[in-house]
């Protein structure tokens, strides 16, 4: 049985995308479990903040260490990581509100919007942020 499961995952890290995907899906466990837990004891907006964060640091490392494979990450490629995100952050948001005021369910519209906003951020990633230099 672990045999099989090591099998698939060693499948699901081959490929830039497939890699993508697999420490977004980490990621994603990560960040949430950290705010879960923050939110039984801080306050919601503090614990979105630090689960933000948390987010941002372990996503640029992830993508730019072990999918993009970058040997060094300078504050350049942090720059332009912390705009996409911000970027995303704010699409996401504008989308979820705008399907929402048309109808479609607040959870709904935030699962309609992640396949969207996960090809952006692999695009944005690979042509303009983790750019290996010659």
């Amino acid at each position: 049985m672990f045999e099989t499961l090591f099998q698939s995952l060693k499948f699901l890290s081959k490929g830039r995308k497939r890699l993508f995907l697999f420490y977004g899906v980490a990621n994603f466990f990560i960040t949430n479990s950290v705010l879960h837990l923050l939110l039984l004891v801080i306050p919601i907006f503090l614990a979105t903040i630090v689960s933000q964060i948390t987010n941002l640091i372990i996503g640029f490392y992830l993508y730019g260490k072990k999918v993009f494979m970058m040997s060094n990450l300078t504050y350049k490629e942090l720059r332009k990581y912390i705009l996409l995100a911000t970027f995303n952050w704010i699409l996401n948001y504008l989308s979820i509100r705008f399907m929402y005021e048309n109808g479609i369910h607040k959870n709904l519209a935030a699962i309609i919007t992640i396949p969207f906003l996960v090809f952006l951020s692999y695009f944005f990633q690979k042509k303009y942020i983790f750019i290996k230099s010659v």
